[in-house]
C-alpha cells in the first residue's frame, strides 16, 4: 500500500516538472519569436494528452503575437480557473494586457467580456476605469445587483462619483435602494443640472417614508415625508406627502399642525381625488372637536 501511494506522489511529481520544464521551453521560444516551434511544441503536448491551462495561455499569447485577435480571445475565454495562483496570475496578467489592447482597436465588446472575465476570475483584481466600462455593460443587460458592484469597485479603485453618478443611481433606484440613495444626498444635491438624478433623491425620500409608513414606524415615517416635502420634487407626489405627514401627527394628536397639512392636500390634490375627500373627511372630524 505505501510503496502504490509513493508511486503516485511520484508520478504526480514527475507530471509538475515536465509540464514545468514544457512551459519554460514554450516561453523560451516565444520570448526569441520562434512561433512556429512554440505552438509545435504545445500541440505535440496536447497529443499526448496535455491540456493545462498555462498552454493554453501560451497558445493565446501565439494567436496575439501573430495578430490573429479572434483566435486569440476565443483561447483565453476558454480557459477555465486556473489552480495554482502562479498560472491564474499569468492569465489575469495577459488578460488585462489582451483587454485593454483590443480595446484600444476599437473592438469594445470583446474588450468588455475579457474585464468581465477577469472580474470574475478575481473580484479584487485592479481594473480601474475598466470596472465602469463592465458596470454599465451590466446595467444595460440588467445585471443591477453585479452593476452596482462593479461601480462600487470603481469608486473604491480612485474613480470619480461624478462620472457615474447618474447610472451608478439609477442602479440603487432599480433595486429600490432609498436608503442608500439618500446617503448620497449631499452629492446628488450638487449635481441640479441633472434633474433625473434630482427627481430620484425626491422619489426615495417618499418611497422610504412610505416603507415606513407602511410598517407603522411612524417616527422615521415622519422625517422622511418632511425631507421629501422640503424637497419638493417629484411635485406629483406632495400631495400624497401632505396626508400621510397630517395622518401621522392626527395619530399623535397634534391637532392643529394636522390640520395645516390636510388643508395642505387640499390645495394640491384634484378635488375628487382619495386623499382630497379622506382629508375633507379629517378636517370635519377635527373642527367640530
Amino acid at each position: 500500500m505505501r510503496k502504490g501511494i509513493l508511486g503516485i506522489s511520484f508520478l504526480l511529481l514527475t507530471g509538475a516538472l515536465y509540464a514545468r520544464d514544457l512551459s519554460s521551453s514554450i516561453e523560451e521560444l516565444i520570448s526569441k519569436g520562434k512561433l512556429d516551434q512554440a505552438e509545435n511544441l504545445i500541440y505535440s503536448a496536447q497529443a499526448e494528452g496535455e491540456f493545462s491551462p498555462m498552454l493554453q495561455i501560451d497558445l493565446a499569447r501565439i494567436s496575439f503575437l501573430r495578430k490573429d485577435i479572434k483566435n486569440a480571445y476565443e483561447i483565453l475565454m476558454g480557459i477555465e480557473t486556473p489552480a495554482d495562483s502562479k498560472t491564474r496570475a499569468k492569465l489575469l496578467n495577459f488578460l488585462i494586457e489582451f483587454g485593454d489592447t483590443v480595446l484600444s482597436l476599437k473592438y469594445r465588446d470583446m474588450a468588455k467580456n475579457i474585464y468581465l472575465k477577469i472580474y470574475r476570475l478575481d473580484p479584487k483584481f485592479y481594473l480601474g476605469l475598466r470596472s465602469r466600462i463592465i458596470a454599465e455593460d451590466q446595467m444595460y443587460e440588467g445585471n443591477y445587483e453585479e452593476a452596482l458592484k462593479l461601480f462600487e469597485k470603481y469608486l473604491n479603485e480612485g474613480g470619480e462619483f461624478d462620472d457615474i453618478a447618474q447610472s451608478y443611481i439609477k442602479c440603487m433606484y432599480l433595486l429600490n435602494q432609498w436608503d442608500r440613495i439618500i446617503a448620497y444626498g449631499s452629492k446628488i444635491v450638487k449635481l441640479r443640472e441633472d434633474a433625473e438624478l434630482q427627481f430620484i433623491l425626491g422619489e426615495a425620500y417618499f418611497n422610504l417614508a412610505r416603507s415606513y409608513f407602511d410598517n407603522s414606524m411612524y417616527d422615521s415615517a415622519y422625517t422622511n415625508f418632511d425631507r421629501f416635502i422640503q424637497w419638493g420634487i417629484p411635485k406629483i407626489y406632495l400631495d400624497d406627502a401632505y396626508y400621510y405627514k397630517g395622518y401621522i401627527l392626527d395619530t399623535w394628536g397634534n391637532d392643529r399642525e394636522a390640520l395645516e397639512c390636510y388643508y395642505k392636500v387640499l390645495s394640491l390634490a384634484p378635488p375628487r381625488s382619495v386623499f382630497a375627500r379622506k382629508a375633507r373627511e379629517r378636517i370635519n372630524e377635527l373642527e367640530r372637536h
